[in-house]
C-alpha cells in the first residue's frame, strides 16, 4: 500500500509541474512548490487551519521551503510512521542508538557539569552538526557515526516550554533521551497528537517535521540528548550525499534554527 502511495505521489508531482509549465512556463515553480506544501503539511493528523497558517506563514516557513526535498526524501525511504520504537528500525540504526544512549548514561555526570554556570531557561550543546565535531570535551562523542549525524544536549529549566514548531528537513528523524531520568510527569514532549512522557519514556524517536512542542511543567530540570539519525531508506548512499551536501550549507546556521536557545 506504502508503495503504491509512492507510484501516486510521484505522478502527482510530476502532472502538476507539467500543467502548471504549459499555462506559465518556468514559473510553474511557485504552483508546484505550493502544491509540495500542501502534500507535506497534509500527513498531519492534527491538520486545521490555525496548523495551517503556521506551516505557511509562521514557524513552518524553512519545512515549507524545503518539501520539494523532503518528499523526494519520502520517496526514497521506508514508511513513515511519525512516531518509533527503536525496533521499529534497521538493525544498523538500533547498533548505533544504543551506542550513543550508552554513552550518554556513561558521561551523565560530565555533561550537567558542563551546565552548572548555565542560567537560560532553554540551553544547548552540540557535540556534532551534521557530522562536524563542535565540542570535543567528550571525545566519544566526536567519532565518525555512519547514521548519527548531530549530538547536542538539552536543558529546560523548571517551568520552562517551547512554542509549537516545526523541524525544517526530513532526511533525519529527531531522537530525545531523557538522560537525567525525571521523576515526575509534567515533563513531556507532544508532537502532532502523540505525547510523550519523559517518566514513562525517556527514548523518543519521531519526525520533527511534524508540528511538535515540549514542555517542563515541573520543579526540576530536565536534560535531553538531542541527535540526528538519518532516514532508513532503500538507498541509504543517496540519502547520506543528499544530507552532506545539505549539512555543509547548513553548517554555520544553528543560530538560525536555535535562537531561542543559549549556546553552551
Amino acid at each position: 500500500m506504502y508503495i503504491i502511495l509512492k507510484f501516486f505521489l510521484t505522478f502527482l508531482l510530476i502532472t502538476s509541474y507539467i500543467f502548471f509549465h504549459n499555462f506559465i512556463g518556468l514559473y510553474a515553480i511557485i504552483p508546484f512548490w505550493i502544491v509540495c506544501g500542501f502534500i507535506d503539511v497534509s500527513r498531519h493528523k492534527t491538520m486545521n487551519i490555525k496548523l495551517l497558517k503556521e506551516y505557511f506563514f509562521g514557524k513552518g516557513i524553512p519545512t515549507f521551503a524545503l518539501s520539494p526535498l523532503n518528499l523526494f526524501a519520502d520517496l526514497l525511504s521506508f514508511q513513515n510512521s511519525h512516531t518509533f520504537k527503536i525496533e521499529n528500525l534497521p538493525l544498523s540504526h538500533q547498533n548505533e542508538i544504543n551506542q550513543i544512549i550508552k554513552l550518554f548514561d556513561e558521561n551523565k555526570n560530565i555533561i550537567e557539569k558542563r551546565f552548572l554556570s548555565a542560567k537560560d531557561n532553554r540551553n544547548m550543546l552540540f557535540y556534532q552538526w551534521y557530522g562536524k565535531n563542535l565540542d570535543e570535551s567528550i571525545p566519544e562523542f566526536n567519532q565518525s557515526f555512519k547514521f548519527i549525524k548531530t549530538i547536542g544536549v538539552s536543558l529546560f529549566r523548571e517551568k520552562t516550554s517551547t512554542s509549537r514548531h516545526f523541524g525544517p528537513m526530513r532526511l533525519t528523524y529527531r531522537i530525545l533521551y531523557n538522560f537525567n531520568k525525571v521523576k515526575k510527569v509534567g515533563s513531556y514532549i507532544e508532537a502532532d497528537g502523540t505525547i510523550n512522557t519523559w517518566k514513562k519514556n525517556p527514548l523518543f524517536i519521531f519526525d520533527d517535521t511534524l508540528i511538535h512542542q515540549s514542555f517542563n511543567e515541573e520543579d526540576d530540570i530536565r536534560f535531553c540528548a538531542f541527535i540526528d539519525i538519518i532516514r532508513p531508506s532503500y538507498l541509504n548512499h543517496v540519502m547520506l550525499i543528499l544530507l552532506s551536501t545539505v549539512g555543509f550549507l547548513l553548517k554555520k546556521t544553528r543560530g538560525i534554527f536555535y535562537k531561542n536557545w543559549k549556546m553552551i
